[in-house]
């Protein structure tokens, strides 16, 4: 996970804190390229991410939204999200953040 212009913690879910990053190339006011990433840190440091919006380019589309939180073998990569800014990718995931970490505890488990 690269480096975040900023990180704060989103809230606790079961003794879980759930913090949110965002990082803005080239800055904030000119935004090239972004990603706003929800995840949980482990004991050891690694950062585990639960959900992602960003605006790396695929095939299917530029803006989309990676659904970690999902099941193994569904489609994690949604290319039909209501996003058009970094600032609107972070209210995304600062508004439900709680159903995605629950989401995410359902279906892989407390690691």
């Amino acid at each position: 996970m690269s480096c975040f212009n900023y990180i704060y913690d989103a809230g606790e879910h079961r003794d879980r804190t759930y913090q949110i990053g965002v990082r803005a190339d080239l800055t904030l006011n000119n935004v090239e390229s972004f990603a706003v990433v929800l995840f949980y840190e482990r004991g050891n440091g690694e950062r585990i991410e639960v959900a992602k919006i960003d605006n790396a380019e695929h095939e299917e589309g530029k803006i989309h939204f990676d659904r970690y939180y999902r099941e193994e073998g569904t489609t994690r990569k949604d290319f039909d999200i209501n996003v058009e800014t970094v600032f609107e990718a972070e209210d995304h995931l600062g508004d439900n953040w709680r159903r995605y970490a629950r989401l995410y505890e359902e279906n892989h488990g407390r690691k």
